[in-house]
C-alpha cells in the first residue's frame, strides 16, 4: 500500500504508486478491516501515517520501532479524516484524537472515545500476538 502522497490521483480514483512515494507493509489484517502496517525502505525514522488507503473505510495502525504510533480512520473515498496519535502528548493528552488533518498544537488535546478504545484494544491485542510492544502510554484524561 502507499501512502502520504504517493498514489497518482486519488480524486480520479487513480491509485497507481508514484516512483518515490512512501510504502507500507501489512503485518497482520484485523476483522477484515484493520491493517497493522509499517513503512518500508527510504527514511524509516519519519514514520507518518498513510493520508490515503486503497480501501474506502480502512483503518491502518502504523508501527514504528515495535510501538504503535498512530492509528488512522479513512472515509468512503480513501482519505484519512481521523488519527489517534500516541507518538506524543498533545494538550497533556496522550493518546489523543486529531481530525481532518489538523494537528494545530493550539487546540486542546481530545481523548479517543469508547469506540475508539475498542479498535485500540483490538489492536494492541493483535500487536501482543505478534511479539510487538502491545502496551501504550496513557496520561491525563487519555482515558481508557
Amino acid at each position: 500500500m502507499g501512502g502520504r502522497g504517493s498514489f497518482v490521483n486519488v480524486s480520479a480514483g487513480d491509485f497507481h504508486f508514484l516512483l518515490g512515494g512512501q510504502e507500507y507493509i501489512s503485518l497482520a489484517t484485523i476483522d477484515n478491516n484493520i491493517k497493522i502496517i509499517v513503512k518500508v525502505g527510504g527514511n524509516t525514522k519519519s514514520v507518518p501515517a498513510p493520508l490515503y488507503s486503497h480501501t474506502a473505510g480502512r483503518i491502518y495502525a502504523t508501527v514504528k520501532d515495535g510501538k504503535l504510533k498512530y492509528i488512522s480512520f479513512y472515509d468512503e473515498n480513501h482519505v484519512q479524516y481521523k488519527t489517534i496519535d500516541f507518538s506524543h502528548s498533545h494538550g497533556g493528552v496522550v493518546p489523543h484524537v486529531h481530525f481532518d488533518l489538523n494537528h494545530d498544537p493550539k487546540l486542546p488535546g481530545v481523548p479517543p472515545s469508547s469506540d475508539d478504545w475498542g479498535v485500540i484494544n483490538s489492536v494492541l491485542k493483535e500487536m501482543k500476538k505478534l511479539g510487538l510492544n502491545g502496551s501504550i502510554e496513557i496520561s491525563n484524561n487519555g482515558k481508557r
